[in-house]
């Protein structure tokens, strides 16, 4: 059994401890539009829109969504960048009953196809050429196969079959549709570990609670400011924490659309931000910047990072620079969250660990016999709980293979948990690569590379960065008497629509991997033989 089944009695149990309700999220939102209906509600370095006006847009561009014909739970995507057109989007959705499917701008052909298909996406929503990609025409090169697409809408003037800023001024009249807050209705995208990316299936309740245990413990209430840079096109730090979370509070959001340190540290400091959402590779940026000790944060009360493991001591150091206090929502786009920091616990726990479990869920660390393990012992972190997902869209298969037994999800992480009930991540089970905050799946890599003519085998590991976490590493045996060089590999990967983040930064060419009895690369040999040839320690997995 993979999931546990949604049954009347789960959703009654959850209901009556107070972590679900019987309303749609966008109805708490509404709640903040009658109470502060000329407050800016979210601001991007494009527009600001106050309450009342992003909750009249939301509703004009439900009334055009119902206007195609679509039915309940039919997909809507937008790959818009950092942009209050996110928010737009994901309230008209829900106000019209539909699936909403935010996806990342850094993610070029090869991702959008996979995503596209996989969702059924029946209108597609897209921002203007970034980083010169044109989203709007590599959707039209995809449209022969995607048979379910009924509309391209183009924001920032992109001609299309309709556009985003018309749609939502124009005023309509929304008709009435019953919604279900324990339906999935939205999905967050990943990379995952294995493959192209995954789309995990959330309900409003699922997000409700996990933006409750966000907002408390981080002390994020309607007086905030919350700057935003992480990316919110995908997982849950950029958009959930960054946007939704503050507009549910009756704050304020301000998204940076281009990121660099110079341009963060400018917002951070000209809105009074009391509150950031960032990834660990933007917080180390940030302290990196030549600028920062010239800047004034007096207001800044919290940080949240979330995407990739926060190092002890960058997490001190964020705190003297900043002032702040470091907060961690531990989770996964693909499950939810099992332990949060609270902005008030001990410097030693806010540095060192990710907190202790939230009401409503339940972790369990296990060996590999699925036996759980004892205090400050070593185990592999499992959960479930009112913020679980429904497991991936369309895809039977790789849910199955993520939760275990009676809705347990396996993260592949690897903790442990001290004296006092607070987790530490010591380590991960899986092989995934997190660059900057961004997942990257080395077998999606390694079977491109494969396929290609100069190369006979390959596996792709991650190598120790002190700025990214991990750099993406190609190990590879060639074809006799055949050659490659870094920089034309990458190059040709790149006109094949894999996205920037992903390419190898670094090839190593070997005469043969190193290989189980099995036949399986063994990776931990293979990366001390990297570290090696490096000078340097191999990271442990």
């Amino acid at each position: 059994m993979a999931l546990r089944e949604l049954t009347s009695e789960l959703i009654e149990h959850y209901t009556k401890a107070g972590a679900w309700r019987d309303r749609p999220l966008y109805a708490d939102f509404d709640e903040m539009a009658d109470r502060f209906p000329d407050k800016i509600a979210v601001a991007d370095q494009h527009e600001q829109l106050t309450y009342a006006q992003l909750r009249r847009r939301s509703e004009n561009l439900a009334a055009w969504l119902l206007e195609q014909g679509l039915a309940p739970g039919a997909p809507v995507a937008i790959q818009g960048g950092n942009r209050v057109a996110l928010a737009v989007t994901h309230l008209a959705s829900g106000r019209a009953d539909l699936l909403f499917v935010p996806l990342s701008t850094t993610w070029r052909r090869a991702e959008m196809a996979h995503l596209l298909a996989r969702s059924e996406a029946e209108v597609v929503i897209v921002c203007g050429p970034h980083k010169d990609f044109d989203f709007a025409a590599t959707v039209r090169e995809l449209q022969p196969t995607l048979p379910r697409l009924r509309s391209l809408v183009g924001m920032d003037g992109v001609p299309a079959d309709a556009d985003f800023d018309q749609v939502c001024l124009e005023d309509r009249v929304l008709p009435a549709r019953r919604r279900d807050p324990n339906a999935p209705r939205y999905v967050m995208a990943t990379s995952g570990t294995t493959g192209l990316s995954q789309m995990s299936l959330w309900s409003d309740n699922n997000l409700r609670c996990l933006i409750r245990m966000h907002l408390d413990s981080a002390g994020v209430g309607a007086d905030d400011i919350a700057v935003g840079i992480a990316p919110a096109g995908t997982g849950s730090t950029g958009y959930v924490y960054g946007v939704l979370g503050p507009i549910l509070a009756g704050a304020t959001s301000v998204l940076l659309e281009e990121w660099n340190s110079g341009n963060a540290l400018d917002l951070i400091e000209a809105v009074g931000a009391t509150h950031v959402t960032a990834i660990p590779t933007q917080i180390l940026k940030l302290l990196n910047d030549p600028s920062v000790g010239d800047r004034d944060f007096a207001t800044l009360r919290t940080c949240t990072n979330g995407g990739a493991a926060m190092p002890p001591q960058a997490a001190a150091d964020m705190e003297r620079v900043f002032g702040c206090h470091n907060h961690v929502s531990y989770g996964a786009s693909d499950a939810g969250i099992p332990t949060v920091l609270w902005w008030d616990d001990p410097e030693e726990k806010r540095l060192n660990t990710v907190g202790r479990l939230i009401k409503y869920s339940e972790m369990r660390l296990v060996d590999s016999d699925m036996n759980d393990v004892g205090v400050n012992e070593r185990g592999e972190i499992l959960w479930r709980g009112a913020t679980n997902s429904f497991g991936y869209l369309n895809d039977p298969e790789r849910t199955a293979e993520a939760f275990w037994g009676e809705g347990w999800f396996r993260s592949g992480d690897l903790g442990s948990v001290d004296e006092d009930g607070y987790l530490r991540i010591v380590g991960r089970t899986k092989d995934l690569i997190i660059r900057g905050g961004q997942n990257i799946s080395p077998r999606e890599l390694e079977d491109y590379l494969i396929a290609q003519p100069e190369i006979a085998d390959a596996s792709v590991i991650g190598v120790p960065d002190a700025v990214f976490g991990e750099r993406v590493c190609a190990c590879v045996v060639l074809m006799p008497g055949a050659s490659v060089e870094l920089s034309e590999l990458t190059s040709r990967m790149r006109g094949d629509g894999i996205a920037t983040f992903k390419l190898p930064e670094r090839l190593e060419v070997f005469d043969d991997l190193p290989k189980s009895a099995g036949g399986k690369v063994t990776k931990v040999e293979l990366r001390a033989m990297v570290a090696e040839r490096s000078g340097a320690p191999a990271e442990a997995h």
